[in-house]
């Protein structure tokens, strides 16, 4: 799994000097084009241009994550109730749940400088009244 303590990437501008590249306004960079398409590509194992539960199964297996979360993942984004993901519907899905991730992972951030480290992860647990020692944040940070 990856490791929260790894540096945030930063993301684009919408095209302003410097950042990525937009072909319209209302569309996405051109790299997170191609960064979704890539996976969806990878992830439709049978080549149909849509996402199924088995082909999302298969992919899961492969990063060591539990099956009946392309159930879940299906039921969530599949906006047409076809059971299965069309590119839009997968695109659509990742971006949002990308969106709330960064949200959390600012919110422990505290010190705003691209990681998060065991100091900001016990005080952000200690908010929430759990408490932890540093040893468990360590192992956290390391899943």
């Amino acid at each position: 799994m990856p490791h929260l303590g790894l540096e945030l990437r930063a993301l684009g501008n919408n095209g302003v000097s410097g950042g990525p590249q937009l072909h319209h306004a209302y569309e996405h960079p051109i790299e997170e084009e191609e960064r979704l398409g890539a996976l969806f590509n990878k992830l439709d194992r049978d080549g149909d241009g849509r996402i199924n539960i088995h082909d999302l199964s298969e992919g899961l297996k492969k990063l060591n994550l539990p099956a009946n979360y392309a159930e879940l993942l299906i039921q969530k984004a599949d906006v047409n109730q076809s059971n299965d993901l069309s590119l839009a519907e997968f695109v659509n899905y990742v971006q949002e749940h990308e969106k709330r991730l960064l949200l959390v992972f600012h919110t422990l951030d505290a010190n705003s400088d691209g990681r998060v480290d065991e100091r900001e992860l016990m005080s952000s647990f200690k908010r929430l009244g759990v408490y932890i020692d540093h040893d468990e944040a360590k192992r956290l940070l390391q899943r």
